[in-house]
């Protein structure tokens, strides 16, 4: 038998009728709560009332005696009339929530379990019934708490304590990236955001998806997991040991330090492996990756390691279930997958995306919206699109090129761009405000004096 409280039932349609019903639909009841065919008709009554006129006693009473539907589904006066009955007063319907909402729950998880039964002899890919499953399993644990008042109460309450936290704090009211700039129009990276950073290849977006990973691990000790389908967990380790060593890795390994050099390198490394072992960064490191797989290593991800952050690297590369031959359409299918992620997760998602090939071909422009790489989905499902783009390569000192960063996209702030320093010897991005040399090679090199404030200097 299916658990079911009867009594519980009719007391809190009882108290609908007393006056309640606005109270119960706004906690998130419905008709499918109750398991009895007349407590479904005098819910489905109260619901035709209240298009009409507030719920009470005379008003559904009256309503019973005219309405054909409710009789039709096999409602009467005198259930109504026990139901009123069952509730001593108005007010009171809090009390025997719960119980009704614990046999809810208990239905909802016999439910699964024979759909579950049956998905299992019927589906094509292990991989899809795992994502279901786990999909209904957290959606159903996310439902535990009632949407009552007090949820409300608590949800001003977070709102206020963010407001409060950028006021006194560092004005951010999410994650922080690491860098004042991009903090500023972001106002930090927030829960259910996708945060897609694109590029053409070549320009560092790889490197400043791994600044950020570090920045968030080392800097704030946030734990982060990150997805790479274009390099090893090796290759991505190697990298950040690089940045946060400040060592050329290929320069080391190619013997072009000298003996001097090579020590204090050996030593910058000795020093911080250590602390990149131990930083809270978890690398899921597979080329065939599908974005069904992506997110239930993420939901294992949050569960055992609390992550407050996912990188992917990068969204062409995802795959899909099935065999599509479209692949606007795949790809589309990849950015809403990783949207529905951010949400149901409550992490901010930032994802690497590749810009099309006109773009590649065309060194001088700077990149736009339109040139997203096979999907315009990608700028409908991203909260924030940021660009990379180097504007000169011909300009660089000691490996450091400097970048333009432009937020095309920002649903929740404004737009805009900056400018950051790559140390390509490094895979480090830095403020341009610490690389005042280079600022002053580009501004001689540029032969338009108006061009001067694009480098930074109205920033100060």
């Amino acid at each position: 038998m299916l658990p079911v409280n009867r009594d519980v039932e009719k007391a809190l349609l009882g108290c609908c009728i007393l006056g309640d019903f606005t109270d119960v639909v706004a906690a998130g009841v419905s008709a499918d709560w109750f398991t009895e065919i007349e407590h479904k008709a005098a819910f489905h009554l109260m619901e035709r009332v209240s298009e009409k006129e507030p719920v009470n006693e005379t008003a559904v009473l009256n309503a019973a005696r005219l309405d054909e539907t409710f009789k039709e589904n096999n409602g009467s006066l005198s259930d109504l009339i026990e139901m009123t009955n069952a509730a001593p007063v108005a007010g009171n319907w809090q009390y025997w929530m719960p119980e009704l909402q614990s046999k809810l729950r208990r239905r909802s998880y016999i439910a699964f379990a024979l759909d579950l039964q049956k998905m299992a002899k019927d589906c094509e890919s292990i991989d899809e019934l795992a994502d279901e499953a786990e999909s209904r399993l957290m959606q159903m644990r996310t439902c535990r708490k009632l949407k009552v008042e007090a949820d409300r109460k608590e949800s001003f309450g977070r709102i206020i304590e963010m407001l409060e936290q950028a006021h006194t704090g560092n004005g951010l009211i999410g994650l922080s990236t690491g860098f004042n700039d991009f903090d500023k129009l972001l106002s930090g990276m927030r829960p259910g955001q996708l945060i897609t950073l694109a590029a053409r290849p070549g320009q560092g977006k790889s490197a400043l998806m791994g600044n950020w990973v570090l920045n968030l691990a080392l800097g704030q000790g946030v734990p982060v997991g990150v997805f790479s389908m274009e390099m090893s967990e090796d290759e991505l380790n190697a990298r950040m040991l690089s940045t946060v060593s400040e060592v050329n890795l290929q320069a080391f390994v190619s013997k072009e330090y000298n003996e001097e050099r090579r020590n204090k390198a050996m030593k910058s490394m000795a020093l911080n492996m250590p602390k990149l072992a131990n930083a809270p960064i978890y690398i899921e490191p597979r080329s065939d990756i599908t974005i069904n797989q992506i997110r239930a290593e993420a939901r294992r991800m949050v569960r055992n390691n609390g992550i407050k952050a996912i990188f992917v690297d990068y969204l062409q590369l995802v795959g899909t279930r099935g065999n599509n031959n479209n692949r606007v359409q795949e790809v589309g299918q990849i950015s809403r997958g990783l949207k529905s992620m951010a949400g149901e997760l409550q992490v901010p998602v930032i994802s690497l995306a590749q810009l099309n090939r006109q773009i590649e071909q065309s060194e001088a422009r700077a990149p736009k919206l339109s040139d997203l790489r096979e999907s315009g989905a990608i700028e409908s499902d991203s909260d924030v699109v940021a660009f990379i783009w180097v504007e000169d390569f011909n300009i660089a000192d000691g490996g450091r090129l400097l970048t333009r960063i432009t937020v095309a996209k920002n649903r929740a702030g404004r737009s805009g761009s900056f400018h950051l320093c790559f140390n390509r010897d490094y895979s480090r991005f830095e403020d341009w405000r610490d690389n005042q040399d280079l600022i002053e090679m580009y501004e001689m090199a540029d032969e338009k004096k108006s061009s001067k404030s694009k480098w930074g200097k109205s920033k100060r």
